[in-house]
């Protein structure tokens, strides 16, 4: 009801008053008429194929080559290895700092040559997990160095003053802190570590797995961001549903 009143009050104050009230009504109309059957598009096409708009097809093209069509600091390939990096080294942080019945760091029964018994920690499953998490942790070095994104940039450079931190702690287990700021770990001098320094370092909250994975999972959230300032790539690798150069302006006409 209330609906059915304001409409017909919008047409009876654009049809009160004086004959240029309602001229100014039949040219909306004319107008809306036009649009809709095509013919206002047609000249509006035909008009913009007439500009001179080679500077602006040359930008784009040079962007395209560049590889690079967003209007975000880092190219759009930047941005989706930073995304799948801090990925993860989100996890693999995960699967360290985890406690309770799925710890990596949980002692098993095993028993020994003369049948002995005894509860060890699992030490070639805990130096895999390391492993992966070292390794990730210097993928996420590797893509960071290629962005231009300030966030992103103070975010890593977080990730590796707290590495620095404890470099000390990751020394006993045999894992060195490069110049490069990427670290490196050998099997050996890892597995004959003690695992309960392990523990303390990597495993539960506020351990230095849990920090670090803190910090990949802001990064990661700041490229997500870099790829919708632009609204032009999501992290599957792939355009998002409102870019596509020239479809929004062809779909009208």
């Amino acid at each position: 009801m209330s609906y059915n009143y304001n409409i017909s009050s919008l047409f009876s104050s654009l049809n009160t008053g004086s004959t240029s009230g309602s001229s100014g009504l039949a040219g909306l109309l004319s107008d809306y008429n036009s649009i809709r059957n095509g013919s206002y598009g047609k000249l509006m096409k035909a008009y913009y194929n007439n500009v001179d708009n080679s500077a602006v097809k040359s930008a784009y093209n040079k962007a395209v080559k560049n590889g690079n069509t967003s209007a975000a600091a880092d190219s759009t390939a930047t941005i989706k290895e930073l995304q799948s990096t801090t990925d993860d080294l989100t996890a693999s942080a995960r699967d360290l700092y985890t406690t309770g019945s799925k710890s990596v760091f949980n002692k098993k029964d095993v028993t020994d040559e003369n049948g002995k018994t005894t509860q060890q920690y699992d030490t070639d499953a805990i130096y895999k997990s390391v492993k992966s998490f070292v390794d990730d942790y210097n993928s996420v070095l590797e893509a960071a160095d290629k962005s231009r994104d300030s966030k992103v940039q103070n975010s890593v450079i977080g990730m590796i003053n707290y590495t620095k931190m404890e470099s000390n702690m990751l020394g006993k287990l045999g894992i060195t802190v490069g110049a490069d700021y990427q670290m490196s770990i050998d099997e050996d001098t890892f597995k004959k570590s003690d695992m309960s320094v392990a523990k303390s370092l990597f495993n539960g909250t506020g351990s230095y797995a849990y920090t670090i994975g803190s910090k990949s999972a802001m990064t990661n959230s700041y490229a997500d961001m870099e790829a919708a300032k632009a609204n032009t790539y999501n992290k599957y690798g792939s355009y998002g549903s409102t870019y596509s150069s020239g479809s929004i302006y062809n779909s009208y006409f």
